[in-house]
């Protein structure tokens, strides 16, 4: 099997974490989302997985390479010009894809346990052309309506059905597997939403789903990216291990949960209170405090800091006494610019809110 792994986004919505890296290069849990899903590809089976490229294109590729080590699956990558959207990119990659059956297509924002055996049995012996994981409905998503007999009969309202028809209302997770066939139903050029095509098989009775009810997580924005980091310290340790590759994870004597990088160094007095994810090299100084924290590789948190609920980016030094809540803070890497929209500059650190 050939799998599909969607990440040319531009990641706006995690600025400024993601001013020098897509997305997919963040860390959760100490390891790249990217590495941790190529990964996760081997229980699928895969021998070649795609990924689609567009902005810093080659943070990705010196972080992944060529693949096909430790059983990770051979990487491709293909490369837009202009984001081509979920359809184009597809249809861009069709001769990486095409040869070896049903294509995994797997967004590269988000980790779970699906189980890829169970889909492909699902999807083979209903002979559908598509098969979409669905899991239970979260505020924020887009509902995915199926009949009695699964089929998939709309989303997000279109195609319009009665509603006798429907049995149930999903979120869509993000992966799938379709028939080769369909590539050549996208359009031939340029940028297109593969959901076109999803509401066109719905129409024709062809789109399946296949429901996942484990462990599902999008890192798609600050807040789904912190509260994600929080879900998995929450998990026991067998499953989380089937979820994520990550750092090892500490059971502190006052209940604290905490996911410790290589190098890590706490000074004397520090507090880690709830659940924190300290990556790669970081040290927390003298006094300081963080509750529901994740810190991000070689970042620095002066003495006597006070952070609560936030996301400190990585290479970040904060000043001593610094305090913070339901924030990201990152170093300013381009102080002769204006920030994007919805972040603050104070000195030489951009800030978010957890509200922009």
């Amino acid at each position: 099997m050939k799998a599909m792994l969607l990440a040319a986004g531009l990641g706006m919505r995690m600025r400024p974490l993601t001013q020098d890296r897509p997305k997919p290069a963040l860390s959760v849990l100490g390891r790249p989302l990217a590495l941790q899903n190529l990964n996760r590809l081997q229980d699928a089976s895969v021998s070649l997985a795609v990924l689609n490229l567009h902005y810093c294109p080659d943070v990705l590729r010196d972080l992944i390479g060529e693949g096909g080590q430790d059983g990770m699956p051979e990487v491709r990558y293909t490369f837009e010009d202009a984001i081509l959207g979920t359809g184009g990119g597809l249809r861009h990659a069709r001769n990486l894809l095409c040869g070896e059956g049903p294509i995994l297509v797997h967004n590269a924002d988000f980790l779970s346990d699906i189980d890829f055996a169970a889909l492909n049995e699902t999807h083979v012996s209903a002979g559908f052309l598509a098969t979409l994981v669905l899991a239970p409905a979260r505020s924020g998503y887009s509902a995915v309506d199926i009949d009695a007999e699964g089929c998939v009969v709309s989303l997000a309202g279109l195609p319009e059905v009665e509603s006798e028809r429907i049995a149930g209302s999903f979120l869509f997770t993000g992966c799938l597997l379709l028939d080769e066939s369909l590539l050549d139903r996208l359009p031939g050029t340029g940028p297109s939403n593969i959901i076109d095509l999803y509401r066109d098989l719905a129409a024709e009775g062809r789109l399946g789903s296949h429901l996942h009810t484990g462990f599902w997580w999008e890192f798609g924005s600050p807040r789904t990216f912190l509260d994600g980091h929080l879900a998995l310290l929450d998990l026991d340790e067998a499953t989380r291990s089937g979820v994520a590759d990550h750092d090892p994870v500490r059971e502190l004597a006052d209940c604290s949960t905490v996911s410790v990088g290589a190098g890590v160094e706490l000074d004397q007095g520090v507090e880690l209170a709830g659940r924190c994810s300290l990556a790669l090299a970081t040290r927390i100084g003298k006094n300081a405090r963080l509750v529901d924290t994740v810190v991000l590789e070689e970042s620095w948190i002066g003495p006597g800091c006070r952070l609560e609920r936030v996301i400190v980016g990585p290479n970040t030094e904060l000043p001593a006494g610094f305090e913070a809540k339901d924030a990201i803070i990152c170093p300013d890497l381009a102080p002769d610019r204006g920030p994007d929209e919805g972040v603050d500059r104070h000195g030489s650190l951009l800030i978010r809110s957890f509200a922009a």
